[in-house]
């Protein structure tokens, strides 16, 4: 070989040596680190499908039973007394928080299929208030946990739906309490008039008895009025009409019974010798063209000729009104009457006799104030919130109740209780056989008792004393305007379709908060704008008329009668004032006690296991907690000893206080088996268990959808499962005719695909926002936490498109949608980091803040920059990765990904990765090898240059 060739082969192994130290590393780089990427990717992800596609790897007692942190604010109100009296009209409110609880899941695995991949598991909350617990602002500054019993003052969130339920009662009660005010009248003319006539028919028979004849009797009256007057020697003859009025008048227009075949077996007595006769007479007036023409009619003496004709009638009103003014007739002041017990018991019998009691006594049961400012006289009469409210309704309504509270509150015996509930009960028509009046004494015909009393004066004038009832139609503008009869009176309060006193009132009421009538075919079609001509046709009334009856219940029943019902039956208000423990997981709200039962009266925000402060109710006093007496399951183990019932595993767990109700099941993918890794963690369907120990499922759905609700099942029966949220599925949106999604603002109903804790960090994803929204992420940038490179993705949810009243009223009817019934409205900003090589959620921070319309029923689109719509409360969540869990992924993944990954030769400690050790070491070695061959090549060929030099 020559010496050039020498040098060029020379030459060209350093050139290789160079060249394959430069491919050595460049391999590494390339080649190798991306099959040690991949494998470590892959093996994480098989590490996740390891640990999800066996059922024993879902029995970690750290999934079964899990705790998180969560922290809660509330803008309570400071100026309740002056939104209650009515000088201020928009709430003043204070931030108040945090109050910070630990939140315990608890989980039960139901089912687990490992060919599809799914698991279905029971779950429910208890929450308790953490003393120790503190949360973190935006600058880093902790705070401690407010005390879980501060009290905080808001609206009422019962108040508005408990005014729309109440209309048709409200109706019903207003009806008692303009009854109560024609017995209130009634009774006060029986102590003012019709006592004193009584007595003083009894006084004129006795006069005929002594005088001998009635003729005598009436030429002495006259005689008597002549010389007082001094009219003349005007002698009247009596003899053809002093029987009639004395004995034989009969007003027969007022038929007192009917024979076999139909006749009259008799007629009202109106002669001056019956009770009545006298306050007739009297109550008609001195003599004149008008009264002597219609009294003379009456009392047989109207073929007399002029001027006799006047003087008889004379001689009758000077006999029957001097009689009945000495009896102590139309008295202008009943109360100091020192006959006041006798005229009761003359109208009432013998058992009102207090004769015998403290004169206080009486006095209170006429004309009694009670410790609460409320009329509880028979003839007391007080305002309530702009309702005339009368005694005699409260003592009625006590008496038919408990009369033995009513006999100490009266401090009456039982047997006047008795014989008062009886009397005033004819009068008002509420107990007993109704009492009639005489439209005789009022210039009318025939007879009215309360029931014509009322729908005479509901759509028309008073009949009695004249004018309108503050109560009826006729009331503000419309006074004077409406005249509608008594038949269309009755159809609009009592008719089979649309009589408010039913279940109608409350479409009524919808139409008028919404400006339209309830869809009248599926899906929310079929309505039409509810205006005066729609009402009108309704009943077939004039337009006017139409809104007159409008206007009562919109401007009157609605906003005035029924509150006052509710605050003088349940002691209810608009507003609440109770610690945050009760506002967030239960209180027992006084109108469903009333209205149905203690057991049935609780009510919640967030779904806590039981009702706060449940576990404390005890209304038998035997020391054993009303839960523990609730009977468990459809076949209680024990009817004598229900608390056995509770050892009955198939009512287990047994809770402390009475359940909220049947507890959620999920169907959640596994990401295993034939459900791909992609929607691992996510939702498929979820329903209900029933597991309170009521014997009954909520409700099924049949095949097409359709729900049946309180069905009977078994205990553990699983019911209800869908693919949306519970209070978004297509059952509930039928049960308020279609009008649901309209009302909350979007079509979002879809729970399924909600993530758990896994998500695709490069696609947006749907999250579940505390059950009261579905929304999907946006994706942003990459960004390193806690130096490791995660996804960010947010969610801003338009609280204009969340207003959650259906959820939280939850009816399952119409009411769910008709608009401000609850007007709140469901804000979120929410924060997530998902980590792109697990696709696991690193990083989850979330504001969900819960604003109120103050505007009112019927308000919709709320300006939330406005005072009239606040935040009232404010829910914050965050969980993260944790400093050590960060490390040792950082260490076991990251650090073993990329062109370097050999650098710590497969880690050490918790960060070990063994696979990756054996790579690292040929890695490092091809690294190492790489440059000592460049090293080589290169020295070669500079010692190679310098030679040829």
């Amino acid at each position: 070989m020559s010496e050039d060739e020498g040098a060029f082969n020379t030459k060209n192994i350093a050139v290789a040596c160079v060249i394959i130290g430069l491919l050595l590393p460049l391999l590494n780089l390339t080649i190798i680190s991306g099959i040690v990427s991949d494998g470590v990717a892959d093996g994480v992800g098989e590490i996740l499908a390891d640990d999800r596609d066996e059922l024993s790897d879902w029995e970690d007692p750290d999934w079964l039973v899990s705790s998180s942190e969560r922290a809660y604010f509330a803008n309570s109100i400071t100026n309740l007394e002056n939104l209650e009296d009515g000088t201020d009209t928009l709430p003043t409110l204070e931030k108040m928080g945090p109050f910070v609880y630990n939140v315990t899941t608890t989980r039960d695995i139901i089912d687990f299929d490992e060919e599809n991949g799914t698991i279905t598991y029971s779950e429910y909350d208890i929450f308790d208030w953490c003393s120790t617990c503190t949360w973190m602002d935006e600058d880093g500054n902790e705070h401690a946990s407010l005390d879980g019993n501060t009290e905080i003052s808001q609206i009422n969130i019962l108040w508005n739906t408990q005014k729309i339920a109440g209309v048709g009662t409200g109706i019903e009660y207003g009806e008692i309490f303009a009854k109560a005010g024609f017995a209130n009248s009634m009774i006060q003319n029986d102590l003012i008039n019709r006592a004193p006539s009584i007595w003083a028919s009894e006084g004129i028979a006795s006069m005929i008895s002594s005088a001998g004849s009635s003729e005598a009797v009436l030429d002495n009256s006259y005689t008597s009025w002549n010389t007082s007057y001094s009219l003349g020697t005007m002698e009247p003859n009596f003899s053809s009409s002093a029987e009639m009025i004395m004995n034989g008048a009969r007003d027969y227009s007022n038929v007192l019974g009917t024979n076999p075949d139909g006749s009259p077996s008799g007629h009202l007595c109106i002669a001056l010798t019956c009770d009545v006769g006298p306050m007739l007479v009297s109550g008609m007036g001195e003599p004149s063209d008008t009264v002597t023409s219609v009294r003379s009619v009456l009392y047989g003496y109207s073929d007399v000729s002029e001027p006799e004709k006047t003087h008889i009638d004379w001689a009758v009103y000077s006999l029957a009104g001097s009689m009945f003014l000495n009896m102590g007739g139309g008295t202008e002041d009943l109360r100091n009457s020192s006959d006041l017990n006798a005229r009761l018991v003359e109208v009432c019998g013998s058992g009102c006799d207090f004769s015998t009691q403290d004169p206080a006594v009486l006095d209170y049961t006429l004309f009694g104030i009670d410790d609460n400012g409320l009329a509880a006289g028979l003839i007391a009469e007080e305002d309530f919130g702009g309702i005339p409210l009368h005694g005699v309704a409260l003592f009625l309504l006590g008496a038919q109740s408990s009369p033995y509270n009513t006999m100490e509150a009266y401090g009456m015996g039982l047997t006047q209780v008795l014989a008062l509930a009886d009397y005033a009960g004819g009068w008002s028509g509420l107990l007993g056989v109704p009492s009639d009046f005489e439209m005789i004494l009022v210039g009318g015909t025939e007879t009215m008792n309360s029931d014509s009393w009322w729908q005479h004066s509901f759509g028309g004038e008073e009949p009695i004393n004249g004018g309108y009832l503050s109560i009826g139609l006729n009331r503000g503008s419309y006074e004077g305007l409406v005249d509608i009869g008594v038949e269309k009176a009755s159809e609009i309060l009592y008719g089979l379709d649309y009589g408010l006193t039913g279940s109608f009132s409350t479409a009524f009421v919808y139409g008028e908060l919404s400006g339209f009538s309830l869809p009248t075919a599926p899906n929310g079609f079929g309505q039409v704008e509810w205006t005066d001509a729609y009402v009108a046709g309704l009943y077939g009334i004039s337009e006017d008329d139409a809104a007159a009856l409008k206007s009562w219940i919109l401007d009157f029943m609605f906003p005035q009668v029924v509150p006052a019902l509710l605050s003088f039956q349940y002691g209810a208000s608009a507003y609440t004032t109770q610690p945050m423990n009760n506002w967030l997981y239960g209180w027992s709200d006084s109108v469903l006690e009333g209205l149905y039962s203690p057991e049935e009266s609780w009510v919640t925000l967030e779904t806590n296991a039981t009702y706060y402060g449940s576990s404390a109710m005890d209304q038998d006093g035997d020391g054993l907690p009303d839960y523990l007496e609730i009977e468990c399951g459809s076949n209680p183990s024990s009817s004598m000893s229900i608390q056995e019932d509770w050892s009955d595993p198939n009512c287990d767990p047994q809770l402390d206080g009475l359940s909220t109700g049947d507890f959620t099941v999920y169907m959640m993918s596994t990401g295993t088996g034939n459900n791909n890794a992609d929607n691992m963690e996510h939702g498929i369907q979820r329903g209900f268990i029933n597991s309170d120990g009521d014997g009954l499922c909520d409700f099924k759905l049949d095949a097409d959808g359709a729900a049946t609700y309180d069905v009977p099942c078994e205990v553990g029966e699983i019911y209800g499962m869908t693919e949306h949220l519970p209070w978004r599925a297509p059952h509930k949106e039928a049960s308020t005719l279609g009008l649901l999604t309209e009302n909350v603002g979007n079509s979002n109903t879809v729970w399924a695909g909600t993530i758990g804790g896994i998500a695709d960090a490069k696609e947006s994803f749907n999250v579940n926002l505390a059950g009261y929204s579905i929304a999907p992420t946006v994706v942003g940038s990459e960004a390193d936490y806690k130096e490791i490179p995660m996804v960010d993705h947010s969610i801003t949810l338009d609280p204009a498109e969340n207003q959650i009243q259906g959820k939280l009223i939850g009816s399952g009817t119409y009411v769910d949608a008709i608009p401000g019934a609850l007007p709140v409205y469901f804000g979120s900003n929410v924060d997530i980091k998902v980590e792109p090589v697990t696709n696991v959620a690193m990083y989850a921070k979330g504001i969900s803040t819960f604003y109120f319309d103050y505007r009112g029923p019927g308000s919709i689109d709320p300006d939330f920059g406005a005072e009239t719509t606040k935040a009232v409360f404010e829910i914050h969540t965050f969980s993260e990765i944790s400093d050590d869990d960060a490390r040792i992924f950082k260490g076991k993944v990251l650090d073993h990904m990329g062109p370097f990954f050999w650098t710590d030769f497969g880690g050490s400690g918790d960060t070990e990765l063994e696979p990756v050790r054996v790579v690292s070491y040929i890695s490092a070695a091809m690294y190492l090898g790489g440059l000592v061959l460049m090293a080589i090549g290169a020295s070669n060929l500079r010692k190679l240059n310098g030679d040829l030099e």
